[in-house]
This record gives structure tokens, C-alpha cells and sequence, in this order.
């Protein structure tokens, strides 16, 4: 008799474990979802080329002189530089163009 509401309790507190266990993934994958934004504080903008990153494929290049200027920011409110979060490794090129990053894109 013992042995049985020994493992019923188990069972109910392993289906409470799975329970708080998909809470807690769909949270952080909700956070997950929420999305960077760019902010362009340019004023003039020179037109030349500007080399700001490269991976192994290709170099990624603003359109105008403009790289002291253009932020991300995170869903946590804080914000930097494209450069500086690329290069700290903040975010991807990838994640930068899918939020509106205007870039030219060169095949090395």
C-alpha cells in the first residue's frame, strides 16, 4: 500500500517537474523572440563605402560614412554600436539585416 502512494506521489511530482520545466522554456524562448532594433543617429552622411565587418564569405560595408553613428538596441533597453556589438559578439550580421541594417554586401 505504501509502495503505491510512494509512486503516484512520484508521478504527480514528475508531471508538476515537465510542467514547470515547458513554462520555463517557453519563457525564455519568448524572450528569445523579442527583437533587436537598429538606430540610425546619422546627420550628413559622406558618400563612400565604409568596411565595418567581414566574416569568411563576405565584407559588409555601410553605403555613407556612418559607423559612429548606427546602434542596436537590445530588448533589455541598452544600446551600442553595430561595430562595437559585432565585434564583442552581441549579436550577428544576420540578426543585424533581418532587423532593417541597410548594408552592401561583398562577395570576397
Amino acid at each position: 500500500m505504501k509502495n503505491k502512494v510512494l509512486i503516484i506521489s512520484l508521478s504527480i511530482l514528475t508531471v508538476i517537474a515537465i510542467i514547470f520545466g515547458v513554462i520555463l522554456l517557453n519563457k525564455n524562448n519568448i524572450l528569445a523572440k523579442e527583437k533587436i532594433q537598429i538606430i540610425d543617429a546619422t546627420i550628413t552622411c559622406p558618400q563612400s563605402l565604409e568596411k565595418f565587418y567581414e566574416d569568411n564569405n563576405y565584407t559588409y560595408s555601410f553605403t555613407c560614412i556612418k559607423s559612429s553613428s548606427v546602434f542596436v538596441k537590445f530588448p533589455n533597453g541598452n544600446k551600442m554600436l553595430v561595430t562595437d556589438a559585432l565585434n564583442e559578439g552581441k549579436v550577428t550580421i544576420d540578426e543585424l539585416i533581418k532587423a532593417g541594417l541597410e548594408v552592401y554586401k561583398e562577395k570576397k
